[in-house]
């Protein structure tokens, strides 16, 4: 999935470019070796009709603490596919163009309807993986248990940092160094099938997200009975 850079280049879009290609062609592409895409998205994806009309009535009206689910509905599909033992996998060619917030105040409402949804469907697939074979179903609980690591890691990490500012300053230059070795490792993946040095837009993504995205989650989770899209 590509964002649209066709306009003059604003860092934001840039960022999220590189973070598209590894959440795609990397962590899907993963997830599809063992038939388990966690979320097909609204962008472009194809299903079977037949299974579509036997999971439709309870997609509908799927509820969650007593509301009506409006958002998060191509990964609530995925979810109810995966349940009847059917098979989500990636297509790499195909080439989606979408257009990505560019001002930080609509970054964070896409990203807080995104992780309300991620929280409700998240649940749900703690829930059905146990429906899979044994080789799936390992494999998502440890990707499951790594992804959702990162909550807890950011927050004592931001908590180890203020200790940092006020007893040991010198020491925060090594955290930061920490993060920024992070965010190079992860995006290893892009600099060798992309070539292009844009690879640095996600090593600033990483500090980015670290320090001023951090908050989307907690936030999310407790309003997670909010069914506004936001963004439109």
């Amino acid at each position: 999935m590509d964002a649209d850079l066709s306009h003059p280049p604003d860092l934001l879009p840039r960022m999220l470019h590189v973070r598209f290609i590894l959440a795609f062609d990397f962590l899907r592409s993963v997830q599809s070796t063992f038939g388990m895409v966690f979320c097909c998205p609204g962008a472009l994806a194809a299903y079977r009709a037949d299974v579509v009309r036997r999971i439709l009535p309870q997609w509908i009206s799927q509820r969650f603490l007593g509301v009506s689910c409006t958002i998060g509905e191509d990964r609530a599909l995925t979810n109810e596919i995966l349940a009847l033992g059917y098979n989500a996998v990636y297509q790499r060619d195909a080439v989606v163009h979408t257009e990505v917030p560019s001002v930080y105040g609509k970054l964070c409402r896409m990203l807080i309807r995104w992780d309300r949804s991620y929280i409700r469907e998240e649940l749900r697939l703690l829930r059905l993986v146990w429906r899979r074979p044994l080789g799936p179903r390992l494999i998502t609980l440890f990707e499951m248990l790594v992804n959702n690591l990162r909550f807890p890691i950011s927050y004592a990490g931001l908590a180890l940092i203020g200790m940092l500012m006020i007893d040991d300053p010198a020491s925060l230059l090594r955290v930061l160094l920490a993060l920024g070795l992070g965010g190079v490792l992860y995006t290893l993946y892009y600099l060798r099938t992309e070539r292009s040095w844009h690879f640095v837009y996600g090593v600033i993504y990483a500090y980015f997200a670290f320090f001023a995205l951090t908050w989307i989650f907690p936030y999310a989770l407790a309003t997670v009975r909010n069914r506004r899209w936001m963004t439109r």
